[in-house]
């Protein structure tokens, strides 16, 4: 047998390991990502908050409202479990292209709360029995969306509200609106849903006492959000809207109920919520002529998404943000 070492065998076998070298970093490369891939912490839809501006409200106001958004962030308004602001998405254009992003974000569980003016919209026109009618942009949304949107019937134990109640009084043991909170009870089950949800974030025993902190503060602050919005609709200020849909062809009721809260009833009341949100109205001089939009925010309304990727008692942090942005748009006393 021939074991003379050449040059060109040399230059084989250098080459051959080469390959080899390669091919297991690529191999090495591969099982690194999937496995960062697949351990990494990913965000939840609890701890992302995001906005979404319907149809009617004006594009150009997009800056003013995410700079409340991140504004809200900054300040506190959130409890501990939102981490993240996403940018406030516009939905708008013409009607096909909104619903295509609208349905995208649906699907996808973006969106925690929806601005939508209940004004007439002019592209929704339909006929019965001869006569015509047109939705508003609110009865488009609903029309759309009802099953991702939250009922908000104050009187409803199984709507919004009333869970939100239930929630508070597994905590409160005389009733919410008394302050006899149960710490103990909240940290047994944050504990609990910790572990069961293997919570990355709390490995740590200085990691878990401070979560411990924030689950009560958390608690605290759904009750006082409550308490908070229940006198602003005592006062008049904000208002439950009752919407009913009909059917385009037969004009029955298809549908109605209490799915979005009027925040501007009465504007002299809100005289800075169209520094937020709005939208554009048309303005006539004497002669008839068109001019430079105002920007109103008359009967804005704001609905409040749910989805089935989120957990029930996260879903709250909507009002945290409906409540600041009715303070940021009343007047000041």
């Amino acid at each position: 047998m021939d074991a003379k070492i050449t040059k060109e065998r040399l230059n084989r076998i250098l080459s051959y390991d080469w390959l080899k070298i390669v091919g297991l970093a690529v191999v090495a490369i591969i099982v690194w990502t999937l496995v960062f891939t697949t351990s990494a912490t990913r965000i939840t839809p609890a701890q992302q908050f995001t906005v979404i501006n319907y149809f009617g409200n004006v594009s150009t106001l997009h800056t003013t409202l995410s700079t409340d958004v991140n504004k809200a962030f900054q300040d506190g308004t959130f409890s501990y479990e939102v981490i993240e602001i996403s940018d406030p998405i516009d939905v708008g254009g013409n009607a096909e292209m909104g619903a295509t992003l609208m349905d995208t974000r649906v699907a996808t569980e973006e969106g925690d709360v929806v601005f939508v003016p209940n004004i007439e919209n002019a592209d929704s026109e339909y006929v019965i029995n001869g006569k015509k009618y047109r939705d508003t942009y609110l009865q488009g949304l609903i029309r759309g969306y009802r099953w991702a949107l939250h009922d908000l019937d104050r009187a409803s134990q199984d709507g919004y509200f009333g869970k939100l109640e239930n929630f508070l009084n597994r905590y409160y043991t005389n009733g919410y609106e008394n302050e006899t909170l149960n710490e103990e009870k909240i940290k047994q089950d944050f504990l609990t849903r910790i572990q069961e949800n293997k919570d990355k974030r709390f490995k740590k025993d200085e990691q878990i006492q401070k979560g411990i902190q924030d689950e009560i503060a958390r608690v605290k602050k759904y009750r006082d959000a409550l308490i908070e919005f229940d006198g602003y609709l005592e006062s008049g200020l904000v208002e439950l809207t009752h919407t009913v849909i009909a059917n385009m062809e037969k004009g029955e009721t298809v549908m109605e109920g209490v799915y979005s809260i009027n925040i501007c009833p009465d504007p002299e009341k809100m005289p800075n919520l169209n520094k937020i949100v709005a939208y554009a109205q048309e303005v006539k001089n004497e002669a008839g002529e068109v001019q430079a939009p105002k920007f109103v925010a008359k009967d804005m309304n704001v609905a409040i998404m749910k989805f089935d990727g989120m957990e029930e008692s996260f879903e709250y942090e909507g009002l945290l943000y409906v409540n600041h942005v009715i303070r940021m748009g009343k007047a000041t006393v």
